[in-house]
């Protein structure tokens, strides 16, 4: 049977992908491959959530490692991994592509070549929103800036960080709002410093929350910090991974004259969040077994 294959670095999997590989089932009823690799510099999603998501979208995952590949010419690369390791017959591209050593691969290129290794070539125009094409780059520049709405826009989804507990130095809980310190994932995007809306989920739970990245200006003497206050208590310990979903950018890190004005404002805080966070939908996990898909990844 033949096979689509579309071939990128899907960070976010973002509107403009689901696109992409929508486009990809039009083409024949033909199964469509998701070709990726793995996050390579600031990145919206980990390994693992970006491949499940694309398993709920494509009929099969496959993953490059970048030290097979980043030294195949163009040409080396459609015969090698398109055409011999996934058995393509058509490849789905943006009009933006670049692929092969050193990304000297463009569209052009791959429409010279293709024929010769039986390889038809699709290229989809990417999709717009507010005036501009969806793309990972200007969802990450969102994240950075903390337009985590603008970015949910675009993802389809909200703006996601992850991490482990670790002990932290106790203040949150002198001041009367008790957090779990996190050691956010180092490959993942940072979110501009300040206070958030958002989301958790971890392995034995979920629940609202304020999130918290910044240094702390307050306490001077402290190290900076991730952590989330949960709105409701959780039953038992805050274990494992925990996700972290980016609802809505509150305000920013700043330096309070007391603990008292601090404290003030955490509360002015709890309360915004708990007014946007009321009755909303859950944000569904990106890692766990929820998102067991038809594909597979070799």
């Amino acid at each position: 049977m033949p096979r689509v294959v579309a071939v990128g670095r899907f960070d976010g999997v973002h509107l403009g992908h689901r696109y992409l590989l929508a486009e990809g089932r039009r083409i024949r009823g033909s199964p469509v491959v998701a070709y990726t690799f793995p996050p390579r510099g600031p990145s919206l999603l980990t390994l693992e959530a970006k491949t499940r998501l694309l398993r709920q979208l494509a009929d099969e995952v496959v993953l490059a490692r970048w030290e097979e590949i980043e030294d195949l010419d163009p040409e080396t690369f459609l015969r090698q991994e398109l055409r011999g390791r996934v058995g393509a017959d058509a490849v789905l591209v943006g009009p933006d592509h670049r692929f092969g050593r050193g990304r000297e691969g463009d569209l052009a290129t791959l429409k010279r070549l293709a024929p010769k290794w039986g390889l038809s070539v699709h290229a989809v125009p990417p999709l717009a929103m507010d005036g501009a094409p969806v793309s990972s780059g200007r969802i990450r520049d969102l994240v950075r800036a903390g337009e985590v709405e603008g970015a949910a826009r675009l993802l389809g989804r909200p703006p996601w960080l992850a991490g482990t507990p670790v002990r932290g130095a106790g203040l949150a809980r002198t001041l009367g709002y008790p957090t779990v310190n996190l050691d956010l994932l180092p490959e993942l995007v940072r979110p501009r410093t300040g206070v958030y809306a958002a989301w958790a989920h971890w392995p034995d739970g979920e629940g609202p929350c304020l999130f918290y990245l910044g240094s702390r200006p307050t306490f001077p003497d402290l190290p900076p910090s991730a952590e989330v206050h949960l709105l409701t208590p959780p039953a038992g310990e805050v274990a494992g991974t925990v996700e972290v979903h980016l609802l809505a950018f509150l305000r920013p890190d700043a330096r309070f004259p007391t603990p008292q004005a601090l404290q003030a404002q955490i509360a002015a805080d709890r309360a915004r969040a708990e007014a946007i966070l009321q009755g909303i939908r859950p944000p569904d996990r990106l890692l766990g077994e929820n998102l067991a898909g038809p594909g597979g990844v070799p």
